[in-house]
């Protein structure tokens, strides 16, 4: 049963909004989705009512972003990888709690960095599959960020996914042409390739 135009079964509880058939904030039998509703409730819970001007920053949740990822880094130098990988994680969803009147370029670029950054983590652990799958999710919320391409290239690489990975590095270098990392690793991609194709 789709909720159309027409009235809407709903219910307040607690402090959320649900179908009051089931009393889900996601329901597909009644085809009612609350979360976005919800979220932005939250938002403005937290305000107290005072709705901040165009463009307004949360300082100390970056803050709060920034030494998470911060400390990751740390904890990525000194090779205890597990501990960098819980602390990109976290940064990544303290970003995501940004409030909605944000301006969404900020989230995304806290993201695709911590993103790219626990992809680097996963290398360590040779847990490829990891660092492929954040390196992808990296770019595609920040398709200029050219890191995300050579850590994807590497974990394709790892796979021994030597045509991804070369196309990985190639659109990386299409943003940034003087790369020296980015041409470097393609030309061991290219390499790799073409002792497989030897062998």
């Amino acid at each position: 049963m789709s909720a159309g135009f027409g009235k809407i079964d709903l219910m307040i509880k607690g402090d959320i909004i649900c179908c009051r058939p089931h009393q889900l904030e996601v329901c597909s039998e009644c085809d009612l989705d609350f979360n976005s509703l919800n979220s932005l409730h939250k938002s403005l819970l937290q305000i107290n009512g005072n709705i901040p001007p165009p463009n307004a920053v949360n300082e100390r949740l970056s803050r709060q972003i920034m030494g998470l990822k911060e400390e990751g880094n740390k904890q990525f130098k000194a090779e205890n990888y597990l501990e960098a990988i819980r602390l990109y994680t976290l940064a990544i969803e303290m970003a995501f709690q940004r409030p909605m009147w944000e301006p969404h370029e900020i989230t995304a670029h806290d993201v695709s960095i911590c993103l790219s950054n626990r992809s680097a983590a996963y290398m360590g652990i040779k847990s490829w599959v990891n660092a492929y799958v954040d390196a992808e999710w990296g770019i595609r919320i920040k398709s200029d960020y050219v890191k995300g391409y050579f850590r994807k290239g590497k974990a394709l690489m790892a796979m021994r996914r030597y045509d991804e990975a070369i196309k990985a590095f190639e659109v990386g270098l299409e943003f940034a042409p003087n790369d020296e990392s980015l041409k470097s690793v393609l030309d061991e991609a290219i390499e790799l390739k073409g002792n497989e194709m030897v062998e």
